[in-house]
């Protein structure tokens, strides 16, 4: 945009920013604990204080995984309804977005970028599938642990497989996300709005996020 606008808007708020940070934490404990078992790394386990406790950590450390975001929807339901809502709704302008990546990617040429909404076409994408990953992990994970005496082990193995790949597709969406977020130069102010105090540049959210911004003036 050739004007230029000045200030900063408030994109996460305090309770979003602390239930990204919990999430994250866990989801990190899990999939190093996750991996050190799968391939049976010592190293990873002894870090735990040995296999049995790094057993217990991945176990506890499951729960917080699905209180944190649990406790969270029930305390901002409205909120994250909205969020349900808008990340499950693709325009025209999202679509058109899809087609250049979002000017995000070297090879792709991106001349103009459709306005977007508060999450972009992308970052819809992920959510929705952050979303379906969690809920996988968390279905699979707790029979493995509680009712592994009950359940046959076609099913357990069935669980097993589902609850691994499941987390590993996870780790390269995270490991992506964390790329955009934090490092690609188009986009690394996100990191901050998130992870830090929740603002971004209303210079950069006219940019980026132009349709958004607009409501955001129309209520003003």
């Amino acid at each position: 945009m050739s004007e230029e606008i000045k200030g900063k808007i408030l994109k996460h708020d305090t309770q979003t920013r602390t239930m990204h940070w919990i999430h994250l934490l866990a989801f990190i404990i899990l999939g190093l604990t996750g991996i050190g078992f799968y391939w049976d790394i010592a190293g990873i386990a002894n870090i735990f204080g040995g296999p049995a406790n790094a057993s217990l950590v991945h176990r506890w450390t499951g729960v917080i995984f699905t209180l944190g975001p649990t406790l969270y929807i029930l305390l901002n339901f409205d909120r994250f309804s909205r969020f349900v809502d808008t990340i499950s709704t693709f325009t025209r302008n999202d679509f058109a977005w899809l087609k250049t990546m979002g000017g995000y990617v070297p090879f792709i040429k991106a001349e103009h970028t459709p306005p977007q909404e508060k999450y972009n076409a992308g970052q819809k994408i992920l959510g929705g599938l952050i979303i379906a990953g969690c809920l996988l992990i968390i279905i699979t994970g707790f029979p493995m642990w509680l009712w592994r005496d009950m359940l046959s082990s076609a099913f357990l193995a069935l669980c097993y497989n589902i609850h691994f790949w499941t987390a590993m597709i996870m780790i390269l969406l995270v490991a992506g996300h964390f790329f955009l977020a934090a490092i690609h130069p188009k986009s690394r102010v996100e990191f901050a709005s998130m992870m830090l105090d929740g603002y971004v540049d209303a210079q950069v959210t006219a940019h980026h996020n132009a349709k958004w911004f607009t409501q955001l003036q129309k209520i003003e």
